[in-house]
């Protein structure tokens, strides 16, 4: 069977209704969220709060203003989503998530075997840890002293002789013990039985199973990938073993080949089940927004695919010294339907709530003499002032076919 061709268009158009950005909105409130973390597959969490922390952002992008507190309730009150190597999962995905850190305990790499060494060597640090945990429910890591004799945790970066932090992290790794939740931004450790109750796995994964499964959610999730897209997000696994399920999943009719008319060599994949999403997206079925996006939002983490499918290229600037970033520090792509049409450069004044916007860049080939843009970029502006608290937005530098849309009221 020859592969599906696709046009640059309907490439985008699928990306962006994989990623919850087109179409209705789910409701603002805790079924939203959960809707939403279940349809991603996942939340990265990173710490930055130029504007406000990643996870927070990827939720505002699909639902609007929320309130931020009711993430905290799915996650440690009704224990619906747990926390994991820095990402915030549905917990019905813990036995699936078992099975990788089964492999972190026992894959055969060097890191892994120098983790699983100095975890023996100090062994009596990790039994008190569980002890205490058992007897007095979360705590955080700072209440706890390695006990003498513990060998330092080498480490050329700033790990290095953490050993407390540095056993909690590898024992979490490892699905002893889990965040059950946060005291003053400060995590709260438990035994993971606890957190995730019910979800612990009963069932036996097989590679070739799980490997089969993340493929399928990895592809569902991102409308079509490539390989090397797809391998990305199987990192557990030998490259040959993903291959050999991708072959399996198109053989069993799961998967189908693709192109792009661009680049017609290159074949890319999407469920079967999802191609007649070729033809809605280019009709009536496709029901555009426009919002903005944090750096690490999944439609643009990967930046080789975001450039490859929407060619935008898009880096993150916050390490770059001041005098030669070109965008800024913590910028937000503009996405508008399909498209990526410029960047916004913000920061959130907290203590006078005022939501700065130092520039708004457009792209080369953005519609900037278009009004009705200019307004869709400016509601997307306020709306994310209105999640942030903001009295204000203050613009320094924009491009003057959107001066009108951009300089409306502000959020009350």
């Amino acid at each position: 069977m020859e592969p599906s061709s696709l046009s640059p268009q309907v490439a985008r158009r699928l990306a962006v209704r994989a990623a919850l950005l087109e179409g209705h909105r789910p409701t603002p409130d805790r079924a939203g969220i959960l809707e939403v973390v279940r349809g991603l597959g996942s939340l990265q969490i990173d710490p930055t709060r130029a504007v406000e922390r990643t996870h927070l952002l990827v939720l505002w992008s699909r639902l609007g203003p929320y309130d931020a507190r009711d993430l905290d309730r799915l996650r440690f009150e009704d224990q619906l989503l747990f926390e994991y190597a820095a990402f915030i999962m549905p917990t019905e995905s813990y036995p699936e998530q078992a099975f990788a850190m089964e492999r972190f305990a026992t894959r055969d790499g060097a890191w892994e075997r120098r983790v699983r060494d100095w975890m023996a060597e100090n062994d009596a640090l990790r039994q008190s840890i569980l002890a205490r945990l058992k007897a007095e429910g979360p705590l955080p890591s700072r209440l706890f002293v390695a006990p003498p004799g513990t060998t330092d945790w080498k480490s050329s970066g700033w790990t290095g002789g953490r050993n407390v932090p540095q056993m909690f992290e590898f024992m979490s790794r490892r699905g002893e013990i889990l965040v059950a939740g946060r005291e003053g931004g400060q995590r709260l450790w438990d035994l993971a039985e606890r957190v995730v109750g019910r979800a612990m796995p009963r069932d036996v994964v097989t590679p070739e199973g799980f490997a089969e499964r993340r493929i399928r959610s990895a592809v569902s999730r991102l409308g079509l990938a490539d390989p090397r897209e797809i391998r990305d997000r199987v990192p557990i696994l030998p490259s040959a073993d993903v291959r050999a399920a991708i072959e399996r999943l198109v053989a069993g009719g799961t998967l189908r080949k693709v192109t792009m008319q661009a680049d017609p060599a290159a074949e890319s994949y999407m469920l079967a089940d999802d191609l007649p999403l070729m033809e809605t997206v280019v009709g009536r079925g496709w029901r555009p927004r426009t919002t903005l996006l944090s750096p690490f939002d999944p439609l643009i983490r990967d930046r080789e695919r975001t450039e490859r499918i929407f060619g935008f290229h898009f880096r993150l600037e916050m390490y770059v010294p001041k005098d030669l970033r070109k965008f800024g520090y913590f910028v937000l792509p503009i996405l508008h339907g399909d498209r990526l049409i410029g960047r916004v450069d913000p920061k959130m004044d907290r203590r006078r709530r005022v939501l700065d916007v130092r520039a708004v860049h457009v792209e080369p080939d953005a519609p900037v003499d278009d009004p009705e843009v200019g307004r869709a970029v400016g509601d997307a502006i306020r709306e994310l002032g209105t999640f942030l608290r903001a009295k204000e937005v203050r613009y320094e530098s924009i491009p003057e076919g959107w001066r009108a849309g951009l300089e409306q009221p502000s959020p009350a």
